[in-house]
């Protein structure tokens, strides 16, 4: 019932005893080796006669995981000990921080170590000067580091001596002052000589410590030197694993990726990856369940990698998400050289492979900028793809996906026609949202490739779904191929266009022919694909354009009317151009009054050739006439 009032420790040592004069004694026991494995031990005993002796005295002590000394480490703390005949337990100092035990040494007697452990911030004093070298971190480093040195060189004054007692560092103490000398130095040398020399002193190299060197090593580019220096224990592999993954992540904090490439290429623990994915004949990886009683059923335990380090599947996850977060950084600052060292380390020694959203952004962006990277990164959708994953392409990365394949020499031609290929089967079925970009990318894929019948195919495509908006002028690869001319060859050598008129009479007859298989497919059919459409006929009039058979240009023109063709605006533009090229400017004219009998619209082309035509006949009314429209 006092309980409330008093709290749970001032109840226990006031009441509840059991016999006249008897005190109870309250402890804390300290979890150490071949103890129960609890966290807490709690022991309530009974002393006898009058007063608790020093082998009585309760002992209350703060437990932390992992404590294995009750020796008192300063002169403060041994002072504490148990009272003589007063009737009550000891408790202890203020600070939480027991008397000395029996048997422990004489009143005053330090620890064997001198100093703190890793997990005891050590006496009251140590406690204190920590408590104000915290204090003044947050505003000064200098100072922070200043304070630190004076206090080991002596050089305190009489009232900072009494207050901080003789320097007695602890692991604590060191990391504050650590931290503000990282600040204070780009020198990498200079840091890992003081945490050796502090090693060798005494103090415990905790984790937090090499954090900051991790982070003070990533920050000024000699992550590389910090390995080097042989302060990370690298013969256990889980430890090696574990400060692989912070330096992993303070570079990608600091957006240091040439230091993260560092760590991939020389410091990748290849041996917990490979046992990871079952290497070298490792079992199989058990359920937690499996691995908590095969830890001894504590419950302490998770699944663990197969082989033995030790390492959790939780810090595999974590690596899993960091090796992504770094790739997609590299990817962000376009970073490709760097990139293509990264995955073909990963490709070596890490079995498992990039996350599928990873790979999609690494398609995406190597189709954008039209990297060599492409065509590994496309193998590994490909991979994700055959497994069950859905690959969803939109218009953009589908469109620059065939406009950079076909012209990226670091892509076998077998591969290229793969890669198009896919992306059309992905852009199925084609309709009237499609947009033309996609049509034209397919276009000039199958030009440098010569297949002049799926050029036709995608031209009657491009009609079906957007009629009257093919452009022939973005079909320059297409009508140099339909024109048989020599590109290679000077324009003042005569063998540039011997082979145009052969070339331009086989494609001809290849449209006939087309032209007769979609009447016998009808409407609706096989004609409605792979039939002639006007931008085919558009495409054989660009291209007797180039190779200037002004001639061919309008019998092909007047192969509309035997085909059943009405022409469009694109077919007179171009019979306006060749005219032009041609000198021909009354025929220039003459289709611009077709039309508007024709009541179609005139295309910026269009204005642009009758005013270049009324320029050379040098008729400033029809100029102004042109430019009115």
């Amino acid at each position: 019932a006092q309980v409330p009032k008093m709290g749970f420790a001032a109840a226990l040592l006031a009441g509840a005893t059991a016999g006249a004069g008897a005190t109870p004694a309250l402890t804390f026991a300290a979890r150490s080796a071949g103890a129960v494995p609890c966290s807490r031990a709690l022991a309530l005993g009974s002393g006898s006669g009058h007063g608790a002796s020093a082998g009585g005295a309760g002992l209350l002590r703060r437990q932390t995981r992992g404590f294995a000394s009750a020796t008192p480490t300063s002169e403060e703390e041994g002072g504490a000990a148990a009272g003589k005949g007063e009737g009550e337990g000891a408790i202890g100092d203020a600070s939480g921080n027991a008397p000395e035990a029996p048997g422990a040494g004489k009143k005053g007697a330090a620890s064997p170590a001198g100093t703190a452990t890793a997990f005891d911030q050590g006496s009251v004093k140590q406690r204190k000067f920590l408590k104000d070298i915290n204090r003044i971190i947050n505003h000064s480093y200098d100072a922070t580091a200043t304070l630190y040195e004076r206090w080991k060189g002596g050089e305190m004054s009489a009232k900072e001596k009494d207050m901080y007692g003789p320097f007695n560092q602890s692991t604590a103490i060191f990391n504050v002052y650590l931290r503000a000398k990282s600040h204070l130095t780009k020198d990498a040398s200079q840091i890992i000589e003081l945490v050796r020399a502090a090693k060798e002193e005494g103090v415990f190299i905790s984790a937090k410590t090499l954090s900051i060197l991790i982070g003070f090593c990533v920050r000024t580019n000699r992550i590389g030197k910090l390995y080097s220096s042989g302060l990370i224990d690298d013969t256990s592999e889980r430890n090696a694993f574990e400060y692989f993954l912070r330096g992993l992540s303070t570079c990608l904090f600091h957006k240091k990726l040439r230091q993260g490439l560092d760590l991939f290429e020389k410091q990748l623990p290849v041996k917990t990856l490979q046992g990871q994915a079952g290497v070298g004949g490792a079992p199989s990886l058990k359920e937690p369940e499996e691995a908590t009683a095969a830890a001894g059923g504590d419950g302490e335990a998770a699944a663990l990698v197969p082989g033995g380090n030790g390492v959790r599947e939780e810090k595999l996850r974590q690596y899993e998400a960091l090796k992504n977060q770094f790739v997609l950084l590299a990817l962000e600052r376009g970073a490709w050289g760097l990139l293509q060292k990264l995955l073909r380390t990963l490709n070596e020694h890490d079995p498992k492979p990039l996350a599928f959203e990873t790979v999609c952004q690494l398609v995406s962006k190597s189709a954008y900028y039209g990297h060599f990277l492409l065509n590994q990164s496309l193998q590994m959708i490909w991979k994700y793809e055959k497994e069950g994953k859905v690959v969803n392409l939109d218009y953009g990365t589908a469109h620059t996906l065939i406009a950079n394949t076909s012209g990226n020499r670091s892509i076998h031609k077998d591969k290229k026609k793969a890669i198009a290929e896919w992306v059309w089967e992905k852009m199925q079925p084609v309709s009237s949202t499609t947009p033309p970009p996609i049509f034209y990318g397919m276009l000039n894929f199958h030009s440098q490739g010569g297949d002049i019948g799926k050029c036709f195919d995608v031209l009657a495509q491009l009609d079906a779904h957007h009629p009257g908006k093919a452009d022939p002028y973005q079909m320059q690869i297409l009508s140099s191929l339909l024109s048989g001319a020599k590109f290679s060859v000077p324009h003042d050598n005569p063998d540039r266009y011997t082979d145009c008129v052969a070339v331009l009479d086989r494609n001809f007859d290849e449209l006939l022919r087309r032209s007769e298989a979609g009447a016998e497919g009808g409407e609706g059919g096989e004609g409605h694909q792979h039939g002639v459409t006007v931008s085919c006929i558009n495409a054989m009039i660009a291209a007797c354009g180039k190779a200037k058979e002004l001639g061919r240009a309008f019998e092909t023109f007047e192969s509309f009317g035997e085909l059943g063709i009405a022409p469009n605006v694109h077919s007179y533009t171009l019979l306006m151009d060749i005219c032009l090229t041609n000198r021909r400017y009354d025929a220039v004219f003459k289709m611009s009054e077709e039309i508007e009998n024709s009541k179609l619209e005139y295309t910026p082309r269009s204005i642009e050739i009758l005013i270049h035509a009324a320029m050379r006949v040098r008729d400033v009314y029809l100029i102004n006439e042109f430019l009115a429209l």
